[in-house]
């Protein structure tokens, strides 16, 4: 399995840091409940935008760009978040930013996802673009007619991170979730989901894998 080195652990860290205190800057008034729980996403985001996904900021549309799907408000929040510290938009219009595609946007969906996927395979997509949905872990277990068909479908291009409080242990002993998605076919990796640098050599394995994958990111 492919690992960072130090130098890239260190950065990919320092982004974080300053990520988490943008969403302590803006969201002051959220509680401290809610603004642990955006933090705690950081890393995944982090991992996503700074390491993982082909991407370019200046082309937002550019054709080969891996696509990254967030099924819930919480996500979505702090992938607007990092796209800003990526270079999608300035700092002096964060605020707008955030509220534009964050509170003004149509939630996106595991369905907009496979949509997306299926589009581009029927059109004889060959750039092997990625599709990454980032879902929490109750949205994993309300969907799992659409992780049968991912499965089915053999969509090997989708990875789906989803984030959870319990820990490798607990999944394991109480095999609630993790059997039910290797019942389904899926390989699953528990890791810990506030280290950037886990998340990236995770995601780095399940690309190897060269099937659909699911990633359970632990960020208690």
């Amino acid at each position: 399995m492919k690992t960072l080195t130090k130098d890239e652990k260190e950065a990919l860290s320092l982004v974080q840091q300053d990520v988490e205190i943008t969403i302590g800057n803006v969201f002051s008034s959220f509680g401290e409940k809610a603004l642990k729980n955006l933090k705690s996403l950081s890393g995944i985001f982090v991992a996503l935008y700074f390491k993982i996904i082909n991407h370019d900021p200046k082309t937002p549309n550019w054709k080969n760009k891996d696509d990254v799907f967030s099924t819930n408000n919480y996500a979505n929040i702090v992938e607007s978040v990092i796209k800003v510290h990526a270079g999608y938009e300035e700092f002096s219009n964060l605020k707008s930013y955030i509220t534009k595609h964050t509170f003004l946007k149509v939630e996106n969906t595991f369905g907009e996802a496979i949509g997306h996927y299926t589009a581009a395979r029927d059109s004889g997509d060959r750039h092997e673009r990625f599709y990454y949905l980032v879902v929490s872990e109750l949205d994993l277990l309300n969907n799992f007619s659409a992780l049968e068909f991912i499965q089915k479908n053999n969509m090997r291009r989708i990875i789906i991170i989803s984030y959870t409080k319990s820990s490798n242990t607990e999944i394991n002993k109480e095999n609630k979730l993790n059997g039910k998605l290797i019942n389904l076919g899926f390989d699953t990796l528990v890791v810990n989901g506030l280290s950037p640098a886990s998340v990236c050599e995770a995601v780095y394995y399940a690309k190897d894998l060269k099937k659909p994958t699911i990633i359970l990111a632990n960020v208690n």
